[in-house]
């Protein structure tokens, strides 16, 4: 064996770091490329270990000092060398600014024709890790040689690659994108559950809709291999399959849920609100015994969760009508004050559309500190932040059975003096719902000026008409007015209430004993009008409480008709559930 060899294998076989710091100063002067790339190879798998780690920070320091400054004294430096370096710094912990980064990845284009797969993807991998940002030139070359080997890339490759690419916000073509896909088709039973969920989450990273024939190949290979998922695996696969707009098979949402229950006690709060907003997000409703052990794993870990995170959940739990815990959510109000100076404008909006979505009456003091965070940010609130917010506050202003809540007025007109500042245009149709009714409800504590109010009030009205149609109407409110008809009761069907807010299912114009007329509103409200909580009781929504409110101010009685309790009633007793209901209220049936 020569002596360079000799030398390869004394720093590769090192037990420790201190043994392989003493071979680099004896040798510097004796080292080539392939010495100086073993070295720092070598160390950051010794570094890695605890029982290997012998030196301090500064003494390994010295020791990579060395390798660079020797490194530096070569003219041209070969690609494997070039990768295994920046693989090595990059476990190393070095910074993406580091200047032997930058001097190792400036010549990645000149020998890039000699790189491997494995090559390309730890260099890529390495510069995502460090934060580095190549130049144009380094990424367009290394893409070009990845796409002429494509082929030889096994599964880590594949995965690592567009996993760096994704972390490193670089869009490659069309064209690579669909090399790397038709690869993956070709070796997608040698992904593991690690890879599988990188490759999802970075082609929803990078706003990359994968082929069905990819999406489809890769629920079926987890489903062969879920019950090696691990949480962060399980999390971040469906919030990729949410963030595409993926619908993935009820075989492959089942498997990930049974995996969820299975290791819900290691999910941290990252994997929780990824995990619930991905199922809000895809209309996915999981199971109550899956909603009950997300919610007692997040009470367990609340006080890691971000601003972001809370938010997110909260969100969700409002989005998919759970009803969580009275202690679920004043575990996330505590956590909440201990970082609501973090809160951006997205997260007060969504927690308090949440609060309002769900009934829920936050403390004096929490809403004291919501307060004070808004003024703070508002003028970083987006429109769709403006108009959930004002929504929300007129919801909880007015949604609650118990003790009013108050909000500074302070707090509303600088809400609406922000969007009267924005430009209509931005505005949805949804964003100008919310803002007439918060203007219904608040009244002149809210006051658009007449060119915002006169297009909510359009807005309001264009909804109210669109949804008039005997082809809208749900079974259940087919059902309904079939009984009415059985029993000769005169109604209205969708009829708008003389404020012009609200079409009422069905307006019953019953006679009473005097011979006078008496107005019931008959609401059929499904499972959208209501919260379940996981022991199966349901609760009535923000929205739908404040509808009844309004109908009730008018003088109206009003008879909500449950879609959950309405299923249970026997089809021979729907009718019978009528009369005692009409009759109740004094109207002859």
């Amino acid at each position: 064996m020569s002596a360079a060899r000799m030398l390869t294998s004394r720093m590769a076989n090192a037990h420790n770091d201190g043994a392989l710091a003493d071979i680099v100063k004896q040798h510097i002067n004796e080292l080539n490329e392939i010495h100086v790339s073993t070295a720092a190879n070598k160390l950051a798998k010794l570094t890695a270990r605890r029982h290997t780690r012998t030196l301090s920070k500064s003494q390994r320091d010295s020791v990579l000092l060395l390798l660079d400054e020797r490194l530096r004294g070569f003219k041209i430096i070969c690609a494997r060398p070039i990768a295994n370096l920046l693989w090595s710094y990059a476990k190393l912990g070095y910074d993406g600014n580091h200047s032997m980064v930058h001097y190792l990845s400036d010549q990645v284009p000149t020998v890039v024709n000699d790189f491997m797969p494995q090559a390309l993807a730890n260099t890529v991998w390495a510069w995502a890790t460090m934060g580095h940002q190549p130049s144009a030139h380094a990424l367009a070359a290394l893409e070009r040689r990845m796409l002429a080997c494509v082929d030889d890339f096994n599964s880590q490759h594949l995965a690592n690659t567009v996993w760096a690419w994704a972390t490193m916000g670089y869009q490659p073509s069309a064209a690579m994108l669909a090399a790397l896909e038709r690869r993956m088709l070709a070796c997608v039973d040698d992904f593991i559950p690690q890879t599988l969920a990188n490759t999802v989450w970075a082609w929803a990273t990078m706003g990359h809709k994968p082929s069905a024939a990819a999406l489809a190949a890769l629920e079926r290979r987890m489903l062969a291999c879920v019950d090696d998922f691990k949480p962060q695996h399980l999390a971040n696969t469906v919030w990729a399959w949410a963030t595409m707009g993926h619908q993935p098979s009820a075989d492959a949402l089942a498997a990930l849920e049974r995996r969820i229950l299975a290791c819900v006690d290691d999910f941290n709060s990252q994997d929780l609100a990824n995990t619930v907003w991905a199922w809000a997000t895809m209309r996915y409703q999981p199971s109550a015994d899956a909603l009950a052990a997300l919610e007692c794993r997040m009470v367990a870990c609340v006080d890691d969760f971000k601003p972001q995170e809370l938010a997110n959940t909260v969100w969700a739990w409002a989005t998919m009508r759970h009803q969580p815990s009275a202690r679920a959510l004043a575990a996330l109000e505590r956590r909440m004050l201990a970082c609501v100076d973090d809160f951006e404008p997205q997260h007060l909006a969504n927690t308090v559309w949440a609060w309002a979505t769900m009934r829920h009456q936050p403390s004096a003091k929490v809403l004291d500190a919501l307060e004070r965070r808004m003024l703070a940010c508002v003028d970083a609130f987006k429109p769709q932040d403006l108009s959930n917010t004002v929504w929300a506050v007129a919801m909880l202003m007015n949604n609650i059975e118990s003790d009013k809540i108050t909000m500074d007025q302070n707090v509303l007109d600088q809400l609406l003096h922000q969007l009267e500042a924005t430009e209509f245009s931005t505005l949805e149709e949804q964003h100008f719902q919310q803002i007439f009714q918060a203007h219904h409800m608040l009244g002149d504590r809210f006051k658009p000026s007449a060119a915002l109010l006169d297009q909510a009030r359009e807005v309001w009205a264009k909804s109210l008409a669109s949804g008039v149609s005997s082809s809208s109407q749900s079974s259940l409110e087919k059902e309904v007015a079939a009984c009415l008809d059985r029993l000769s009761i005169t109604y209205d069907v969708e009829a708008l209430t003389e404020d012009g807010m609200h079409r009422i299912d069905m307006l019953v114009r019953g006679r009473i004993d005097d011979g006078g007329e008496r107005l019931l509103a008959i609401e059929c409200d499904g499972p959208t009008h209501f919260l379940q909580a996981s022991d199966g009781t349901y609760r009535i929504g923000g929205s739908t409480y404040a509808r009844n409110c309004d109908l009730r101010k008018l003088g109206l009685d009003v008879l909500c008709v449950a879609w959950h309790e309405w299923t249970m009633l026997p089809k021979d007793e729907r009718d019978a559930y009528f009369i005692r209901e009409l009759q109740g209220r004094g109207i002859v049936v």
